[in-house]
């Protein structure tokens, strides 16, 4: 009996090294189906016409596997395999075992991600567009804002991809109801490829362009407050290359180490000390943007303390500039690695469960708070729209609000007369210690 992993990561590992074994074993003999790997189990050669059969492996990540059954592939008598493999009978169908907490949440989560990237992609995109359309709003706190926003869209288009590129998942391979796909052509030329290896680096690339972007809006806002060296209308040039030149310099020297040093496969395993050019960047931004953002909610509350006003209306404006601030400075995610820490020190199913929860949920839906907190909840967007609005009702593509017949028979329209919009008068809705900067 093999050893059962305690954790998805080792269970992963140990998949990946059964994987590559199995490609040592490939033949082609005739009258016989291949050696395959079908994601999670090496099927031998096997006859023409024969059906395999196997223990049901006990080294993934499953408590209520059943060793004494057997898993079984058809080998069609024209040498081919079937294009799924019976795993239904290696689920064990007694009591549900105490160890199960993060697999019976794992589907949950995945829809949770799933909806909360679809959701932000789409309100981002919004965003955008309305930032891009209105020449008022293109100063350089804006454009900020507008390659952030692409930083997560790029990030959430690469989820989705990244799920559609893939065959079929890990998780998938063992449930009962699901027939597992596969072309079934030999694992080298499916996996190792250059497009499913520029897949990776492209994800790569989206994960710490969106972490650089988080930085640099960071680093601006601390700038334009503690250095008084930068106004609104500073060039933004040196934010924008450092932005996506960052995460270029960490992805392409990671990319050319796999190549000479861990070519193995998708580029998908993490067990090098090459895998710091990746986690450090990473790293590196959440921290320093936690210490600018406890250094700004600091500095916010001081003032807000010194200025004369009542003390409940005082602390609402400090809440609602540390809200504004928490998506801009990845706040978040000081909280996400802290259970990280004390989940892999001291295990417990219920705490991952709860980690991977929290994790994906935030993750995912970021991009949307970004985009209402920063676009649609913006003033000067808010009083763009306004204006639009009312010239669209006085140019007349708006319905009339009145119309009646006149005396000669013609239709007469009358329009509801509207107080017309200065550029001034952008409203105070979204007002408090950060105003004239982000809200």
């Amino acid at each position: 009996m093999e050893r059962i992993p305690t954790s998805e990561e080792e269970a992963k590992l140990i998949l990946k090294a059964k994987e590559i074994d199995c490609i040592k074993k490939y033949t082609n003999s005739t009258g016989h189906c291949p050696v395959v790997w079908d994601k999670l189990f090496c099927w031998p050669e096997t006859p023409a016409g024969a059906t395999a059969e196997e223990s049901c492996p006990s080294y993934y990540f499953f408590n209520n596997i059943n060793e004494s059954l057997y898993a079984t592939k058809k080998c069609h008598e024209n040498g081919t395999w079937n294009s799924w493999s019976n795993y239904s009978v290696c689920m064990d169908t007694g009591p549900p075992s105490v160890t199960t907490d993060v697999e019976k949440y794992v589907k949950p989560i995945k829809t949770i991600s799933a909806v909360g990237y679809a959701v932000s992609l789409t309100t981002l995109a919004v965003a955008f567009v309305i930032l891009a359309s209105f020449k008022r709003l293109r100063c350089p706190r804006n454009v900020l804002h507008m390659h952030l926003f692409v930083s997560f869209m790029l990030r959430a288009g690469m989820r989705f991809l990244r799920d559609i590129f893939d065959e079929y998942s890990l998780f998938q391979n063992i449930m009962p109801w699901m027939e597992v796909q596969s072309n079934l052509k030999p694992l080298e030329d499916r996996q190792g490829t250059w497009s499913c290896k520029l897949m990776t680096c492209v994800w790569q690339y989206a994960i710490i362009s969106n972490y650089s972007w988080i930085l640099m809006e960071g680093l601006y806002l601390h700038n334009l407050i503690f250095l008084a060296l930068f106004t609104d209308t500073s060039a933004i040039t040196i934010y924008i290359l450092l932005g996506w030149g960052i995460p270029l310099g960490c992805v392409v020297p990671w990319g050319v180490l796999r190549a000479l040093y861990e070519d193995t496969l998708c580029w998908t395993r993490h067990i090098t000390k090459i895998e710091l050019f990746i986690k450090l960047p990473v790293v590196f931004s959440t921290v320093v943007n936690f210490f600018m953002f406890l250094n700004i909610v600091r500095v916010l509350l001081l003032k807000l303390t010194a200025s004369i006003s009542e003390e409940r209306r005082r602390y609402r404006r400090w809440a609602k500039s540390t809200l504004v601030l928490v998506p801009l400075f990845g706040a978040h995610y000081a909280i996400v690695y802290t259970m990280t820490f004390v989940n892999h020190h001291f295990y417990n199913e219920t705490v991952e469960a709860v980690w991977l929860t929290i994790d994906q949920l935030f993750g995912s839906f970021q991009g949307t708070f970004v985009a209402v907190l920063y676009c649609f909840l913006n003033a000067e967007v808010q009083a763009e729209i306004s204006k639009l609005w009312v010239g669209m009702e006085v140019c007349g593509w708006r319905t009339p609000t009145h119309s009646f017949l006149g005396v000669n028979g013609s239709r007469i329209i009358s329009r509801k007369s509207r107080p017309s919009l200065r550029s001034d008068q952008t409203g105070e809705a979204n007002g408090g210690a950060v105003k004239g900067t982000y809200l």
